[in-house]
């Protein structure tokens, strides 16, 4: 069985057909997040691990919600500690709109290593609920290949567990939740 002949099967007219069409789908359908990058401000190099991060510049750009029965995880459970909310959510936002609009904010900024995708320890600000989410994994081959290229980044997020990050991004909405549910001592 052979291919469609009127169409190129990757050509690039096709494949910006595709991405202008996921733009606008996620323009109509998406809500307007915050995407806050993590500067690291001391990292451990004998266990590579950070041991102090900052957030405070925040960029705004378009998410498909993908949780659409609301939060997905554990929930809100209670353990020895007291209440554990254990929310995860997973949004999908274009792979051009972070590489035009983005990336290029952020690629000059000192202590942010990765600056040409989303990466994990950085925060989503998600408005409908005024809650921090911390992106967990990216997924940027899904769906596979579609026409030889990959269009979107779907990023797994949790729950954003305060502990000696400064979070100081200069927006009263979000800063607030620092202030008002998460204890922060540097």
């Amino acid at each position: 069985m052979a291919l469609n002949p009127f169409f190129l099967q990757g050509s690039p007219g096709e494949q910006r057909l595709i991405q202008e069409l996921i733009n606008e789908h996620l323009k109509i359908y998406g809500v307007e997040v915050l995407y806050i990058p993590r500067k690291f401000v001391r990292k451990d190099t004998i266990f590579r691990e950070v041991t102090s991060s900052r957030f405070d510049d925040n960029f705004s750009i378009e998410a498909y919600v993908n949780n659409f029965e609301g939060y997905g995880g554990s929930g809100d459970i209670l353990t020895k500690f007291g209440m554990s909310l254990r929310d995860e959510l997973t949004l999908i936002i274009s792979k051009e709109r972070f590489e035009t609009y983005i990336t290029p904010l952020i690629k000059n900024i000192p202590n942010i290593e990765l600056s040409t995708r989303p990466k994990e320890g950085d925060l989503i600000y998600f408005p409908l609920g005024d809650r921090l989410f911390e992106i967990k994994f990216v997924e940027h081959e899904k769906p596979f290949y579609q026409l030889q290229k990959t269009y979107v980044y779907e990023l797994r997020c949790e729950l954003f567990r305060y502990e000696d990050e400064i979070i100081d991004t200069g927006t009263e909405f979000i800063d607030d939740n620092v202030k008002d549910e998460g204890y922060i001592q540097s």
